[in-house]
C-alpha cells in the first residue's frame, strides 16, 4: 500500500464526494436497522483510517451509517473491519455502501486473548485464553501456548488444543465449531464478492449452503441452481470467473438439465435424446471452443445413471425413439396417470333416479329447454366417477354443470347431503364460475390448501379431499404438476367433472392434460355441439367459432360486440389502440379493470412490454402526489394495475388496519401466475408487529420502499427484490388472458408477430371478452390467423399412460 506524505493527516469522511470509491478501517458499533426478510441492514461505524481512491491512507474519527447485505455479530464487532464501498448521501448525511466487508483477524497475543474471551467462543472465558496464547505453569513445567498461530489451529488443527489445561477433544470442537459458526459468513460473502457475485446472491448461496458455500463453488459451482434465482447462466458465470474448466463434467450436466427444463417451461414434459444433445451443444460451444458429442453423451449416460434423467424407448412405425424426463417430471406424469385411473376403475353403486324428471324441474325454473348432449352430460355424472364436459364457446358447458348439480342436490336431499365444490386453475376464472353458477368456486391452489409448515399443499395422497363431487372449470389450464396435485388429493369415491375447451390454447406449464385425457379414450367425454349464445346475436360467440372453423370474422349490423379496425402501420396501431380505450372508458363508461388489451407476445413494438408502458402514461401517468419505483426496465407506480407472474405458495396475506395504518398478517397466504391486482401503496411499508414500524427507522434509507398489491380480497407486500414476481397487467399476452375473461377485448393483430399467429390463438383471445370485442390491425394478419391451424406440438405421454 502507498503511504504518502499525507498519512498522519487527519481526513474527514464528509470531504469525499458522492460516489467516490473508499476502504475504511475502523470497528463496527451497533445495528440501527435490518430488513428480515431480504437480508439489508444499516450499521453505525467508527471509522480509524480512510484509504482512498489512490491508495492513500488517512488518520479518521469520524461515526457514519454503513449499509449493505451483511451479519456482523456482535462479538465481531470487536475486531477492527476493512469496508470497501461507495460514498452515497441520503437526506443531507453521507453514508458508506459497502461492497465488501473483510475482519481483520488480531495480530498480537494480548488482540487475541481480548478477543477470544469477548464471548464468541463458547465456553472460553479470559482464563482459557490466555492459556491458549500465552501458555501457563503446571506441575511439570512450563505449558506454551499457541502465540500468534492460536486463529490458525483454531480453524485447521482444533485437537492441538487438547494439549491447554481443561479442554477435553469435545471441548476443542466445540471452540472450533463456535468460531466457524460466527466468521463462516463473512469468509463466504469475502470470498464471492472476489469473484464479481452480488451480495444478495452470495447470501442465498450462504443461506443454504453456509460453510460448504465456499468448497463447493470451487468443485461444482453448478449446484447453486438448485437456488431460487439462479440458473445455469448465472451458475456458469460464476464458474468462469472462478476458473472451472468449461469442459468440466458438472458443467455439462447442468446444461443438459437446463435445456429439458427450459423445456419444460415451453409445454414439454420430455425431450427426445438426439433433440436434447443438439439443444445443448449448441447451448455450450462458442467461437473458441466446442464441446463433443462424446463429451455430451458421457454426461447424459452419468444423468440416468445417477437418477436424475428417466430414459424411456419406445418404436413408431418402425422407428425407435427415446424419450428423456427429469425425473421429477417423469414422477408427477406417472402418478397423475395412475390417480386417473383408479379414480376411473372406482365406478360408483348405481344409483335408481328419475333425473329425466329432475331436469325437467330445472329447465321449468330457468324457463329453456336443455339440447340432448347437455342432458346426457348430467346423467352421466350418475354413472362415472370421470366426466369430461367438453364444447366451444357458447355451447352451454356452464348451464349443464348448473343442472348437475341441481339434480344431485335434488336427489341427495331426502338422503344425505352431497358437499361438491366448483374450481378452477386462476382466480379470475374461480370468481367467474362463482358469478355465473351462484355457488362457491375457488382457485386450485385454494382447494388444495397449500401448507407453508409442510412446503406442500394439505390435501394430497393419504389426506385426499373431503368432497362427494369436484367440479373443474378450464380444464384446457391444468400443467401436469397441478394435475398431478389435484388427481393425487382426489378419493377414488369423489366424482370429478371436468370442463374444457381443447380448441384454447394449452396451458402455460408442461403438460397438454385434458386433450390427452380424452385422447386416451378412457375417460367418459360428453362434446355439446349445439352453440347456444349464437341466438342472443352474440358477434363474439360466432365469429369466434368462425375463427376456429377457419373462416374469417365478419361484423354483422345487428352485431353491437364485435369490431375490426385495419391498420397497417405498426405505429399506428398503438396510437389506435390507446384512442379505442379512451372511446371504451368515456363513452362506454368501462374502467380500466374492465378493459383488457390482448396481445399475441411480450416482443415487438406493439407487445405486451410497448404496450403497456403506452398505456400507462394515458391512464396512470406520473404525478406529484403518486409514489413509484423502478424495476429493470418497468416503472411502477400506485394506482398501476399489475399481474404476478408466478405461483408462490408462501407469501403472506394481509389487509390494512384502518386505525393505524399497518399491514396485519392473516392466516391465509399464497398469490399465483395470473392474478391479477392493483397497486394501493409505495412506501416504507410497515408491518403490525415489526420493528420496522419505527418512524425513525423507516425513513432511513429510501430505497427500503415496499410495494403493497390489493388482489381481490387480500394484500400482498413485495420487497424491492421480489419485484420480479409482478409486471405490468394494462397489456397481456393471451396465454396470460387464458382462464380470465374481461367486460370488453382489444385485441391486437399484426404480421409483426406473424410467429405467433394461429386459430387457437384467435380464438382464445376473442372468447376472453364477454360483452366486447375489437381486433386492432391488418386484415392479412387475421387471415393468416384463421388459416394457421398448426400449433407447437407438445411432447407428453399422459394419454399412452393412461391406456397402459
Amino acid at each position: 500500500m502507498a503511504i504518502g506524505q499525507f498519512q498522519q493527516q487527519r481526513f474527514s469522511f464528509d470531504s469525499y464526494a458522492v460516489g467516490t470509491n473508499l476502504s475504511i478501517i475502523g470497528r463496527f458499533d451497533y445495528k440501527i436497522y435490518e430488513n428480515s426478510e431480504n437480508g439489508y441492514k444499516i450499521y453505525t461505524f467508527d471509522i480509524e483510517r480512510i484509504i482512498d481512491e489512490d491508495g492513500f491512507e488517512h488518520e479518521a474519527a469520524d461515526q457514519i451509517s454503513v449499509t449493505g447485505y451483511y451479519e456482523v455479530n456482535e462479538h465481531c464487532a470487536v475486531l477492527p473491519s476493512k469496508v470497501t464501498g461507495v460514498v452515497a448521501a441520503y437526506r443531507g448525511e453521507k453514508q458508506l455502501k459497502a461492497d465488501t466487508v473483510e475482519f481483520i483477524e488480531p495480530a498480537t497475543d494480548e488482540g487475541i486473548i481480548s478477543f477470544l474471551s469477548c464471548g464468541i467462543i463458547k465456553g472460553v472465558g479470559e482464563k482459557t485464553a490466555r492459556n491458549i496464547v500465552s501458555g501457563y505453569k503446571s506441575g511439570s513445567g512450563h505449558v506454551e501456548g499457541f502465540g500468534s498461530k492460536t486463529l490458525e489451529i483454531i480453524k485447521n488443527e482444533p485437537l492441538s488444543l487438547t494439549r491447554i489445561r481443561g479442554i477435553s477433544p469435545d471441548k476443542a470442537r466445540v471452540i472450533h465449531d463456535s468460531y466457524m459458526e460466527n466468521m463462516e459468513y463473512q469468509n463466504v460473502m469475502i470470498f464471492f464478492q472476489k469473484f464479481g457475485v452480488s451480495s444478495a446472491k452470495a447470501m442465498k448461496i450462504y443461506n443454504t449452503f453456509k460453510g460448504t458455500s465456499i468448497a463447493i463453488a470451487e468443485q461444482n459451482p453448478y449446484m447453486f441452481a438448485n437456488i431460487r434465482g439462479f440458473g445455469f447462466k448465472s451458475c456458469d458465470e460464476i464458474a468462469k470467473k472462478l476458473g472451472i474448466d468449461p469442459h468440466s463434467i458438472f458443467r455439462l450436466e447442468s446444461a443438459l438439465k437446463s435445456v429439458l427444463e427450459t423445456a419444460e417451461a415451453d409445454g414439454h414434459c420430455y425431450l427426445f435424446k438426439d433433440r436434447l444433445l443438439e439443444m445443448t451443444a449448441k447451448a455450450l460451444s462458442d467461437e473458441t471452443d466446442t464441446i463433443s458429442a462424446a463429451e455430451l453423451e458421457e454426461a447424459y449416460v452419468r444423468m440416468v445413471k445417477t437418477g436424475n434423467f428417466v430414459n424411456l424407448t419406445y418404436s413408431e412405425n418402425q422407428e425407435s425413439f427415446e424419450a428423456v424426463y427429469t425425473k421429477e417430471m417423469y414422477k408427477m406424469e406417472y402418478e397423475t396417470a395412475v390417480a386417473i385411473k383408479e379414480i376411473v376403475r372406482c365406478q360408483p353403486d348405481v344409483r335408481m333416479c328419475h333425473v329425466d324428471k329432475l331436469i325437467e324441474e330445472f329447465e321449468a325454473i330457468r324457463g329453456f329447454e336443455l339440447e340432448s348432449m347437455q342432458k346426457e352430460a348430467v346423467k352421466a355424472v350418475f354413472d362415472t366417477n370421470l366426466l369430461i364436459l367438453t364444447g366451444s364457446a357458447g355451447s352451454g358447458k356452464t348451464t349443464t354443470v348448473e343442472c348437475m348439480i341441481y339434480v344431485l342436490q335434488r336427489y341427495f336431499e331426502n338422503q344425505e347431503e352431497m358437499s361438491f365444490m366448483l374450481a378452477a386453475p386462476t382466480g379470475k376464472a374461480a370468481k367467474r364460475l362463482t358469478e355465473i353458477t351462484g355457488f362457491e368456486a375457488m382457485t386450485l391452489h385454494r382447494l388444495l390448501q397449500f401448507s407453508y409448515e409442510n412446503k406442500g399443499f394439505f390435501y394430497r395422497q393419504g389426506n385426499e379431499l373431503p368432497y362427494d363431487l369436484i367440479v373443474v372449470d378450464e380444464s384446457s389450464m391444468l400443467s401436469i404438476d397441478l394435475a398431478h396435485a389435484l388427481f393425487t388429493a382426489i378419493s377414488p369415491g369423489t366424482a370429478v367433472v371436468m370442463i374444457g375447451d381443447t380448441q384454447q390454447l394449452p396451458s402455460v406449464g408442461a403438460g397438454n392434460v385434458l386433450d390427452d385425457m380424452i385422447k386416451s379414450g378412457i375417460i367418459r367425454t360428453v362434446k355439446l355441439n349445439v352453440i347456444k349464445r349464437q341466438a342472443d346475436g352474440s358477434g363474439i360467440i360466432s365469429n369466434a367459432n368462425r375463427i376456429i372453423n377457419g373462416e374469417m370474422p365478419e361484423i354483422i349490423n345487428e352485431n353491437k360486440d364485435f369490431f375490426i379496425i385495419e391498420e397497417e402501420d405498426k405505429n399506428r396501431v398503438i396510437k389506435k389502440t390507446l384512442e379505442a380505450l379512451t372511446r371504451l372508458m368515456t363513452g362506454y363508461n368501462y374502467t380500466i379493470d374492465d378493459v383488457q388489451v390482448i396481445c399475441p407476445q411480450k416482443t415487438s413494438e406493439i407487445g405486451t412490454y410497448e404496450m403497456n408502458k403506452a398505456i400507462q402514461e394515458l391512464i396512470n401517468p406520473a404525478a406529484a402526489d403518486k409514489a413509484e419505483i423502478k424495476r429493470g426496465n418497468s416503472t411502477f407506480r400506485e394506482g398501476d394495475k399489475v399481474i404476478h407472474l408466478s405461483n408462490n405458495y408462501e407469501s403472506p396475506h394481509y389487509h390494512k388496519d384502518p386505525l393505524t395504518g399497518r399491514y396485519v398478517a392473516e392466516e391465509n397466504c399464497g398469490v399465483f401466475n395470473g392474478d391479477i391486482g392493483r397497486i394501493m401503496e409505495i412506501s416504507q411499508i410497515s408491518e403490525a408487529g415489526d420493528a420496522s414500524g419505527d418512524d425513525d427507522v423507516n425513513s432511513t434509507i429510501a430505497s427500503e420502499k415496499r410495494v403493497a398489491v390489493q388482489y381481490d380480497d387480500f394484500i400482498i407486500i413485495y420487497q424491492i427484490n421480489e419485484l420480479e414476481e409482478i409486471d405490468l397487467a394494462y397489456s397481456l399476452t393471451v396465454h396470460k388472458m387464458q382462464g380470465s375473461q374481461c367486460e370488453a377485448a382489444i385485441i391486437l393483430c399484426h404480421m409483426r408477430n406473424y410467429i405467433m399467429l394461429n386459430r387457437n390463438l384467435g380464438y382464445t383471445a376473442v372468447t376472453r371478452a364477454k360483452r366486447m370485442a375489437c381486433i386492432i390491425g391488418q386484415k392479412k394478419a387475421v387471415k393468416v390467423m384463421v388459416s394457421n391451424v398448426k400449433i407447437n406440438e407438445r411432447n407428453s405421454m399422459l394419454c399412452e399412460l393412461l391406456r397402459i
